[in-house]
């Protein structure tokens, strides 16, 4: 799969775990002169509670520098998503350059936003089965 149909997909998964997790959920949220992937927030005036980008090709300085910057503006809790190789380059960032953001900024592998996205749907199923709202 090409990176861009990839990074399509995640994007949508992580707006449906979002949904399901009862946040407002919405893709391509707009910051300033940026645009964040994935947010999630609680009412509709309020700011990001959630914010993920995807790192799958691409620059990464630009990356982390929306996490930060977003971080910054509404103390959102911040995620990178990104395959296990990239692991060990943004952690070498996260230790130097973007050190502010070290101890706030969360790494999730590709395949655990599959995974998680496939148990949240089969749970909220289930629910829904036995008429849990």
């Amino acid at each position: 799969m090409a990176y861009t149909g990839l990074h399509e997909e995640l994007k949508a998964k992580l707006a449906e775990i979002g949904k399901i997790q009862k946040f407002l959920a919405e893709v391509e949220y707009p910051m300033e002169n940026a645009r964040l992937d994935v947010v999630w927030r609680r009412v509709e005036k309020s700011v990001p509670t959630y914010v993920f980008e995807i790192q799958i090709g691409g620059e990464i300085h630009r990356t982390l520098s929306k996490l930060k910057h977003a971080y910054g503006l509404w103390n959102s809790h911040i995620f990178i998503v990104a395959p296990d190789s990239e692991k060990t380059k943004i952690d070498g960032l996260v230790n130097g350059t973007f050190h502010e953001i070290r101890h706030r900024l969360r790494f999730i592998a590709v395949d655990k936003v599959r995974d998680l996205y496939e148990r949240k749907k089969a749970y909220r199923e289930l629910e829904e089965s036995i008429g849990i709202p």
